[in-house]
Formats: C-alpha cells, sequence, structure tokens
C-alpha cells in the first residue's frame, strides 16, 4: 500500500516544475516498514516558487486516493500532515536546499540535477550529544516532582500523562546507551534495539504505569533510569546532577506501602 502511493504521487509531483528532487526517510527509506509504515515523502523545491509548490501539495496528494484528514505543521519545513480514506498516513514535507534535513538516512526518488549527492556524505552521524542526554535526565528528575504533586492531588488522569512523559525519556536514554549511533531517533521502534532482559522490564514498567499502581511503575521507570545513567556516565566520563532524581525517588517511595500498592486516603486522595 505504502509503495503504491508513493509510486501514484510521485508521478505527479515530477509534472510540478518547482520540484527538483523526492526522497523519502523514515522506516521506507531504511528499509525497515512493514504494514503499520507511514509515509515520509520530501519535496526539494526551489525556493522562489515554493509558495506556489505549497498550494498544489493537497492536490498531489489526492492523485492517489481521497484525504480524509489534513493538517498543517512546520517540522523541518512546511509539512503536510494527511491520512487517506484506506487509513494511509503520509507525511509530505517541502525543504529547500538551505533547509535539507541534516540527520536521517534518505532514499532517493527522484532527483534529476543530482542536488541530492552533496548531501550523501554529511548523514553519517545519528547520535545525541553529551547534554542533551543529560536534559533527558534532568527532564525526567523534574517530571517525576510533577508526578509526585499530581499524585498527591488525587489526579490519577494527569499522573498517567506524566508516567508517560517519564518513559519517554527514559526511552530517549535507552536509545543512547543501547543504540548510540542512532540515538537521534528517539524512542520509536527501541524495542528492537534493546537486550531482552531490558525490554521486558521497560514493559513491565510501562504496564505499571496506570491505575492505582502508578507509583509502582514510576519507581520502576527510575530504577531503569538509574542504571542507563550510570552506564552513560561511566563511559562518557561525565555525570549529571541526581540530587532531584535521588530526592524525587525516595518522594515516590513514600507514596508505595510496603506491599507494593500505593496508599489511599479515605477522602479519595492518595496517602502521602
Amino acid at each position: 500500500m505504502q509503495l503504491e502511493a508513493v509510486e501514484t504521487i510521485l508521478k505527479a509531483v515530477k509534472e510540478c516544475p518547482e520540484v527538483k528532487a523526492a526522497f523519502l526517510k523514515g522506516s521506507l527509506a531504511k528499509g525497515t516498514d512493514d504494514e503499520y509504515s507511514d509515509v515520509d515523502l520530501y519535496c526539494l523545491v526551489d525556493s522562489a516558487y515554493l509558495g506556489q509548490f505549497l498550494e498544489k501539495r493537497l492536490e498531489i496528494l489526492e492523485t492517489y486516493r481521497p484525504v480524509i484528514y489534513h493538517s498543517e505543521s512546520n517540522f523541518v519545513g512546511p509539512q503536510l500532515v494527511a491520512v487517506f480514506d484506506n487509513g494511509l498516513h503520509i507525511d509530505l514535507y517541502t525543504v529547500t536546499l538551505d533547509s535539507f534535513p541534516p540527520a536521517g538516512q534518505f532514499r532517493v526518488l527522484y532527483d534529476p540535477d543530482c542536488l541530492l549527492d552533496r548531501f550523501r556524505a554529511g548523514i553519517t552521524d545519528h547520535s545525541m550529544p553529551w547534554e542533551q542526554v543529560v536534559r533527558c535526565f534532568h527532564s525526567f528528575s523534574f517530571s517525576m516532582l510533577e508526578f509526585y504533586v499530581a499524585w498527591g492531588r488525587g489526579d490519577q488522569v494527569w499522573s498517567a500523562r506524566l508516567a508517560s512523559h517519564l518513559a519517554g525519556d527514559l526511552g530517549i536514554v535507552l536509545r543512547c546507551l543501547y543504540d548510540p549511533a542512532n540515538g537521534q531517533l528517539g524512542t520509536k521502534r527501541l524495542e528492537t534495539v534493546l537486550p531482552a532482559d531490558i525490554r521486558d522490564k521497560l514493559r513491565a514498567a510501562v504496564r505499571s504505569s496506570c491505575g492505582d499502581a502508578i507509583p509502582h511503575g514510576v519507581l520502576q521507570l527510575a530504577a531503569l533510569m538509574r542504571e542507563a545513567m550510570e552506564r552513560l556516565e561511566a563511559e562518557n566520563g561525565q555525570t549529571a546532577n541526581w540530587k532531584l532524581f535521588e530526592f524525587m525517588v525516595e518522594q515516590i517511595k513514600s507514596l508505595v506501602k510496603p506491599d507494593g500498592c500505593p496508599g489511599v486516603r479515605l477522602d479519595g486522595r492518595n496517602e502521602r
């Protein structure tokens, strides 16, 4: 389905004089796609005619099938997010030579003037700098503070959302540890690069991060974060600020009874 869509849309793209090249990124570019993959299609256009091309995008996409949903965004450039009537999701990015995305493998579909050749050699390192790893760790620590406050107020919905934030930050750090060459790829398909024991622990922590067991799940996430950061510190010869992390782990431990279940107050709020 994805390749059929790409082939059809590419025919329309080639008819646009504003488009100088077209390429894929994401799983279709790396050959790791499956039946659930979306399409990340990029069109390199002449900056002088950018506005003209943007007005044509929806018409171009609908040469494949009717679009039942679309929205605008701006990630590396103007982005049209669309869903076709068969459920296929496509992200159509419009870039220029000056705004070419600096990271990520790409697969050339159309490049008559060989404009993309200059970018091939430069896109080799997808690792994450230590400073960004530390930011994820500090974000994790602060989210634990927000979680503690939300849980203490009895706000279970927001607590669950914050637990999801924690899992996201942890996932990035785990990627940097177990798949450092692709650290900037984040958490998508993270499980495929994790050792089985770490993957199982992460899944267990995520399963626990809902309902009345959320504090227990958060502590499991924190344990995985501690192990990952200690190893990354050793590998990088660097240290992060652990003060808030350590403080919040102890605070969240106070939410969990010895039997592993969070305490519940008679007024409906959780014991603190």
